[in-house]
């Protein structure tokens, strides 16, 4: 198509006309955001694993029980649920709840793996059954995946706009 059929918008060639920068921001901040969220839980992930990797080493593994299900709600729509599971630490009962989160309530009476810390049995770590199949950290790669793949989106568009203007 020749420029001179193109309809005059009042831009100069090779600029982004205004609604379609206004879009391509917008994309692009909401690329930005998944993926700093993406980072953040994969973070938060990788901190919990390393926790996991030292109780294995100085700490002590036992079998608990799931006694209850504690929701969290980020927003009106979801809900996770975490694991509350008690476990005998030294002749003790300790009841804690676990960081694993799973879009079902976990099933009372199920058995959950708990690495604890001795010294301070309510530092565990819990892995009760029926837990997310992905595991902590795949959620935080999904996201960061998905931001980086809309910024590439932006500049593919931004590219596009600008041959055709």
């Amino acid at each position: 198509m020749d420029q001179s059929q193109l309809p005059d918008l009042g831009v100069s060639s090779g600029a982004v006309p205004a609604p379609f920068a206004v879009v391509l921001v917008l994309v692009g901040l909401f690329g930005l955001a998944v993926v700093a969220g993406g980072v953040r839980s994969l973070l938060r992930s990788r901190g919990r694993a390393r926790d996991a990797a030292r109780l294995r080493v100085e700490g002590r593994q036992t079998t608990g029980v799931v006694v209850d299900s504690q929701a969290h709600s980020r927003h009106e729509r979801r809900t996770t649920f975490a694991p509350v599971v008690r476990f005998e630490a030294d002749g003790r009962d300790v009841v804690v709840v676990g960081e694993q989160r799973w879009n079902r309530s976990f099933v009372p009476g199920r058995p959950a793996e708990v690495l604890y810390d001795p010294a301070t049995p309510d530092r565990a770590h819990v892995r009760a059954e029926g837990g997310s199949v992905l595991g902590d950290g795949a959620g935080g790669v999904l996201l960061t995946v998905c931001g980086v793949a809309s910024l590439v989106l932006v500049g593919v568009l931004a590219a596009l706009v600008r041959s055709v203007f």
